[in-house]
């Protein structure tokens, strides 16, 4: 009786690490899937941005004159935003970015660049002060095909 007990003593311990490992295991994949879907939020609001005609950008925001960044409007990202509401059923992902454009000695603007950030929490939602706060970068030019040199 007493072999048996230290036999299943023994065996307790040796699994011990082994459930630990894939405790850990799970968490960490976990947290590559929020990496995973915070980049790819990321880049579908950069291709929406890129794929609004320069003109647009032009015509509707005197804001980019000044050459300070500027939030981007929502209104060029529509999916991007449905895909974040999307997604608040399991995690919650916040979005902040803008916009900066450069001109050249003619006054045209030559280029616009956006910077965006894309945060979540682990654990919890916006509002969860006990989790820290996760973010992923990133960043997109786009040129205006008239402007002269």
């Amino acid at each position: 009786m007493l072999e048996v007990l230290v036999a299943v003593a023994i065996i307790v311990i040796a699994f011990i690490p082994l459930v630990n490992m894939v405790s850990t295991n799970a968490v960490s994949t976990v947290k590559v899937g929020n990496y995973a879907k915070a980049s790819g939020l990321l880049t579908k609001f950069l291709e929406e941005v890129k794929h609004v005609p320069f003109s647009r950008y032009q015509q509707n925001y005197d804001q980019l004159q000044g050459g300070e960044p500027v939030a981007v409007p929502v209104e060029f990202y529509p999916d991007t935003l449905a895909s974040i509401e999307e997604m608040k059923k399991d995690k919650e992902f916040w979005l902040e970015a803008t916009m900066q454009a450069s001109k050249n000695d003619f006054g045209q603007l030559v280029e616009i660049s956006f910077k965006a950030e894309i945060f979540w929490r682990e654990r919890g939602n916006r509002d969860a002060t006990s989790e820290p706060e996760r973010s992923l970068r990133d960043f997109a030019l786009i040129f205006n095909p008239e402007t002269r040199f």
